[in-house]
């Protein structure tokens, strides 16, 4: 009698499973698309205002800011990113063996918007750092990559509409993203403690949707580890992690307290050892017992994507730090009589993110089969960037030292870009989604998610060779060394997208 309630209870909820993954009630995908959606774009209203302030906020002068260097401000979000990525491969193994997507991420959304909130405490300094951080790291510890793993749960294997799903997540996420202006001018009249104040705010209003809605949007889906530990075995893993952060933070406190680190020398360790740690966990799932023959032969193919991604988010990152400080000293920012915020950029590339990226998800929908392969994607958008980066060599040679530049050099650095971004950003993460193991749905996103990791090491290691004067040497060896491997991966999207055993037109995105 057990064994049969325990069957029904099992066959009503794979009915309750398969009536979530056949909806078409959020323009043609699952109400849960839909849901994941608004995170997104409440997250990227939140994250994107944030990385608008974020480096002039760490450079500025105290109290109104927290008094860094320019070249230690860009290095520590690097070195954040970085480490974000080092706990939430934690965080995707814990995801996938003791706490199960669903309340992984419930935890990340209660907790997110806190680290928002520690910076607009009146004169918190450093300490305000220190929270951002921990708060940040134990979240990433515990969820990984939950949401895109949840999202990859709301498709059966087969199902064509979850390529769709990455495109239709990149615009919605980019609406929110037109924010940095409006978040640039708030911080400039009402100060950096009030803009981190309304980041907190709107993080919260939309970890609260989700909340609300996650168990009409899941079911059943995510609330369990897909490979768990026994449950002796659970508990002693959440006790190691636990005593891991605490003799991380402790070891790291002494190290910088006695000046045995530097931010500077930190970043470029944690950037070689995060160069490092996905090859390993790469082979790790390759040599597991757990992934299938057909699974085993199919994921080096993603490697030279992978490649490729890092050196395009390689490029992202200097536009996230070297020219975002540029904006600030170098660009003309009077518009039409009037000083802007140079948030600014982070505005219109969103506005661009928006029209590309809605212009390219209707091209691949009308081509449908016919549509170049997620390897040919991601090699045109790396070379995308690469052309970005060779655009800013000229300004540097056309203009003296201090002399204001025109904003429209900047404005064509990121029209191309974008072009990039758009082409290849949700063709990579649908790829890895489509190709990830059963047994490491949410690792395998993380260990994908490590090739923006990397770029923003390989942007941490460039900047050491970043000095006034060389600027035109420094983007020459970046954009040329993208536009080269976004070329080689073009010349052979062919074989990769045979080797991936995904046709044409069944990757796209």
């Amino acid at each position: 009698m057990e064994a049969l309630a325990t069957a029904e209870k099992e066959r009503a909820r794979q009915e309750e499973i398969s009536k979530l993954q056949n909806e078409t009630c959020f323009i043609g995908h699952p109400f849960g698309v839909g849901i994941v959606s608004f995170k997104y774009m409440m997250g990227s209203v939140t994250s994107y205002g944030f990385s608008a302030i974020f480096i002039y906020y760490l450079y500025a002068a105290a109290p109104q800011g927290l008094g860094l260097t320019q070249l230690e401000a860009s290095q520590f979000i690097t070195l954040d990113i970085a480490l974000g990525s080092i706990f939430g491969t934690i965080g995707s193994y814990m995801a996938d063996r003791v706490f199960g997507n669903r309340r992984a991420y419930r935890f990340c959304a209660i907790t997110a918007p806190m680290y928002y909130f520690s910076f607009a405490i009146p004169n918190v300094g450093m300490l305000g750092l220190i929270l951002y951080c921990v708060i940040g790291y134990v979240n990433s510890a515990i969820a990984g990559s939950s949401l895109y793993s949840l999202l990859g749960k709301l498709y059966e294997q087969g199902d064509k509409r979850r390529d769709g799903a990455f495109s239709v997540i990149y615009v919605l996420s980019n609406i929110g993203s037109m924010c940095p202006v409006v978040i640039g001018g708030i911080a400039l009249v009402a100060g950096y403690q009030v803009t981190f104040f309304i980041l907190g705010v709107i993080g919260a209003l939309g970890s609260i949707v989700y909340l609300i809605l996650e168990k009409r949007a899941f079911g059943p889906l995510g609330m369990e580890p897909d490979d768990p530990l026994p449950p002796a075995e659970r508990k002693k893993a959440v006790a190691l992690l636990i005593a891991f952060f605490l003799a991380f933070g402790s070891v790291l406190y002494l190290l910088f307290r006695y000046n045995v680190l530097t931010i500077t020398s930190f970043a470029n360790i944690i950037s070689v050892f995060t160069l490092i740690l996905p090859v390993i966990y790469f082979i790790y799932i390759l040599r597991s017992k757990k992934i299938t023959e057909k699974e085993r032969k199919r994921l080096p193919f993603l490697i030279p994507m992978y490649i490729s991604s890092a050196f395009a988010m390689m490029v992202w990152y200097q536009a996230t730090t070297i020219l975002s400080i540029y904006a600030e000293t170098s660009v003309n920012l009077v518009f039409f009589g009037h000083r802007v915020a140079p948030s600014i950029y982070m505005t219109i590339q969103a506005f661009f993110a928006i029209g590309i990226g809605t212009l390219c998800a209707g091209i691949w929908s009308k081509m449908g089969r016919h549509q170049p392969s997620a390897a040919w994607k991601m090699g045109f958008g790396t070379m995308c960037y690469g052309l970005g980066t060779l655009l800013m060599i000229l300004p540097f040679q056309l203009y003296a030292p201090g002399v204001k530049v025109s904003p429209f050099w900047l404005i064509g650095f990121y029209l191309i870009v974008i072009i990039g971004e758009a082409i290849s950003y949700p063709s990579g993460n649908a790829a890895a989604s489509a190709l990830a193991p059963v047994a490491f749905s949410t690792q395998m996103m993380t260990v994908w998610g490590f090739s923006g990791t990397a770029g923003a090491n390989l942007s941490t290691l460039a900047s050491n060779f970043y000095h006034e004067g060389s600027e035109s040497l420094y983007f020459l060896g970046i954009g040329g060394s993208t536009l080269l491997v976004g070329l080689v991966l073009v010349l052979f999207s062919k074989r990769l997208a045979k080797g991936m055993g995904l046709s044409e037109g069944a990757e796209a995105a």
